[in-house]
């Protein structure tokens, strides 16, 4: 009997078994599931990105691609919130924005340095994330849930590839994305009164385990990446350090150990 060796990676079977899910009658329902709990698109509005879940060329699968594209977003994101801050309750954490504005560009730049490049540098965002108030924090919080599975996908392959430069990189951002999640938990609770603990985890959820499908939880929220989403909303281009356009602050240890 001949044996066919399989040669697809990890990631490649995790993504077919996803795939299958994605396909199977309960999907419609979880994502409206999602839609629901983040509030970031109207009722009965289609979260599938056209065209994106058809196109899945390889750096897609690239957990360095994905995660220097979620950094950008992030910096593109909280530069606009920022912004938009001044008369919003947001305006109360805007030092805890900042700080989180420049945490991500330099958690971009640490991820170029190692050859990871966006997959783009232009995003659809929701309206109703810039609102300046609950949701945005909502859609922040929802948001880090997803990098941080992210980010230990990178973990796994750098320690898969016995790259401990690479695991300690991935882990040291993924403390820091844990913390931008619980205080944007704690300002979400803040401003509409919900009365729940910001930080009670045990441990972190792995819920996305590939690049891809990483990616595809963010574009479920209402995110384009490149292309419009079903969301009400607008493009923006990655701006750039947020150092240098006010809307970012120092930070200390801006370099991977």
């Amino acid at each position: 009997m001949t044996h066919t060796h399989d040669t697809r990676t990890d990631s490649d079977l995790l993504d077919s078994m996803e795939q299958v899910l994605e396909d199977s009658p309960a999907r419609q329902s979880r994502r409206a599931l999602m839609a629901k709990a983040g509030g970031l698109v109207a009722a009965g509005t289609a979260l599938a990105v056209p065209g994106v879940a058809q196109a899945a060329p390889s750096s897609r699968s690239s957990i360095a691609s994905v995660l220097a594209t979620f950094e950008a977003f992030g910096v593109t994101l909280l530069t606009e919130a920022v912004k938009r801050a001044p008369g919003t309750p947001s305006a109360q954490f805007a030092d805890v924005v900042k700080a989180a504005n420049t945490t991500e560009f330099v958690h971009l730049q640490a991820l170029r340095g190692r050859g990871a490049r966006p997959l783009t540098t232009k995003f659809w965002i929701p309206s109703a994330v810039l609102d300046g108030g609950a949701a945005l924090f909502n859609a922040v919080a929802m948001q880090e849930e997803v990098e941080i599975s992210a980010y230990l996908v990178g973990v796994t392959e750098a320690t898969r590839n016995r790259d401990a430069k690479g695991a300690r990189l991935y882990a040291e951002a993924l403390g820091t994305e844990a913390e931008h999640r619980v205080l944007a938990r704690f300002a979400r609770d803040t401003i509409d009164g919900t009365k729940e603990v910001p930080n009670n985890r045990g441990f972190e959820a792995f819920k996305q385990k590939s690049a891809r499908s990483a990616l595809r939880a963010t574009e479920a929220l209402g995110v384009g990446f490149g292309e419009k989403s079903d969301a009400p909303g607008a493009f923006f281009t990655f701006p750039g350090d947020p150092r240098k356009n006010g809307t970012g602050s120092p930070v200390a240890t801006p370099r991977p150990s």
